[in-house]
């Protein structure tokens, strides 16, 4: 790892009198923030007339107002849930962290909310530095942008431009890659694109199947080599989900992923990585790295936990300039913290095979195993690493996944739904996640399992 070298804002944010007076500014929010709760009844009118504003109900009824506490939310009526689901995986060290939100208010105090690529700061070049020490050798580049769609979209035009005129690219089934109109054509899911225009560009490759590895990864090649046979000199690269989120929390193994990865460079296509989602939740900051295949990525692109977004590649992909640019770098106190979420895992034993981030994986298998000993009718298979974990409950059909996860909500859990035909239950936890806050959110599933089976007559 590249020796680190401080910038400016971290030792402005380092300095005992500016964490004083940070501190101070978030306790004096958190107190009055106590006594602003709303009753029943105008919790109920705001979460409505939001709804209506929005112009679509929302998947819960909930709004956060107030400081959390860990992986515990608070919602503008006073409640408390374990939120399981991190808003999507955003909250990288759960709500309320006292570090990062001291980060965050010296930084927000510092010159702009926003930085752009015209006019950098220093959090600009801390976020960058943080990210490419953990890239591996071969990428040198990283360019910063606001949501993971964004960094997507940047990396799909890099491609683009680099091996012009081919414009076709190989996803696998069930993949998902944002939604901005040319990333819905990438993503396997037709209602995410309904009523748009197609460029018919992109080709499928199946993915990984758990209960046939070596025939999944034939069957992956092959389908790749016919697309290349199919259409010579037209494909621009391919695009690896290492975890594939939308789809259900669908892992696969190294020896999938290199072979294909092997055959795109022997072809002249991008190894293009997705990490928008697995970006911090794996046992290093980058899955791709975590699986040992460094050497054959080209670009990959991350977002979420990162606070922001951003696309890192090799000098070979360096676009010409003109091609990627935008007002909007992220915003400062984004880019700050992100930087800082970086250099606590780094620092905090977060990373490596005997890492926390590993540790909390064999817990929470663990725990999946006891419940499946418990309720073996209404756990069905799971999938995940780091804290990234998916389960299918009873049949993983919708009407059952909307009943655990209302339950699960009414009960004082938030998690979210991935996959369809079955569905799974997705959770993207944050990575300092206690054992007793596990416990309790396991203990919120059994129950809710238990009293989802009741009310549909199945069996537990």
């Amino acid at each position: 790892m590249a020796k680190r070298t401080r910038t400016p804002i971290e030792a402005l944010t380092d300095t005992p009198a500016v964490r004083e007076a940070a501190a101070a500014l978030i306790a004096a929010v958190a107190e009055e923030s106590r006594g602003r709760t709303l009753d029943a009844r105008s919790y109920e009118k705001t979460l409505k007339e939001l709804e209506r504003r929005r112009g679509r109900p929302l998947v819960f009824p909930l709004m956060t107002a107030g400081p959390g506490r860990g992986v515990r939310i608070t919602l503008a009526d006073g409640t408390r849930k374990l939120d399981f689901a991190s808003g999507i995986g955003v909250y990288g060290f759960g709500h309320s962290d006292p570090d990062l939100l001291e980060t965050a208010v010296v930084a927000a105090a510092a010159d702009t909310v926003y930085q752009g690529h015209l006019a950098p700061g220093p959090e600009y070049l801390r976020l960058t530095r943080a990210l490419l020490r953990h890239t591996g050798p071969k990428i040198k580049h990283a360019w910063l942008s606001v949501s993971g769609a964004i960094a997507n979209e940047n990396a799909l035009k890099m491609v683009l431009q680099k091996h012009a005129p081919a414009d076709q690219i190989v996803v696998f089934d069930g993949a998902f890659a944002g939604r901005t109109w040319a990333l819905s054509e990438l993503t396997d899911k037709p209602a995410f694109r309904e009523g748009l225009p197609l460029r018919g560009n992109v080709l499928h490759v199946p993915f990984w199947d758990p209960a046939d590895d070596a025939g999944s990864t034939e069957r992956a090649l092959a389908a790749l080599d016919r697309h290349l046979a199919r259409h010579p000199g037209r494909i621009a690269a391919m695009l690896f989900e290492l975890i594939q989120g939308e789809a259900g929390i669908r892992p696969a193994p190294a020896s999938f992923f290199r072979p294909l990865m092997e055959r795109c460079r022997e072809a002249g296509l991008a190894v293009w990585v997705d990490e928008v989602q697995t970006f911090g939740r794996t046992h290093e900051l980058f899955a791709y790295r975590s699986l040992e295949l460094d050497d054959l990525v080209d670009l990959a692109t991350v977002g979420k936990m990162l606070q922001g977004s951003a696309v890192v590649f090799r000098r070979a992909y360096n676009p010409k300039p003109g091609l990627v640019a935008g007002t909007y770098a992220g915003a400062t106190v984004g880019l700050a913290v992100g930087a800082r979420i970086i250099e606590r895992m780094e620092a905090e034993g977060y990373l490596g095979p005997e890492g926390r981030i590993t540790v909390l994986e064999q817990r929470v298998e663990r725990r999946f195993e006891i419940l499946r000993e418990r309720l073996p009718g209404a756990v069905g298979p799971n999938a995940g690493t780091g804290a990234m974990h998916g389960f299918i409950p009873f049949d993983g059909s919708a009407e059952v996944m909307r009943d655990v996860l209302h339950t699960c909500f009414d009960e004082g859990l938030l998690v979210f739904s991935a996959g369809t035909n079955p569905g799974r239950v997705r959770m993207l936890l944050p990575v300092n996640v206690t054992d007793e806050e596990l416990e309790a959110g396991f203990t919120i599933f059994e129950k809710s399992l238990v009293s989802v089976a009741e009310a549909r007559g199945l069996s537990c």
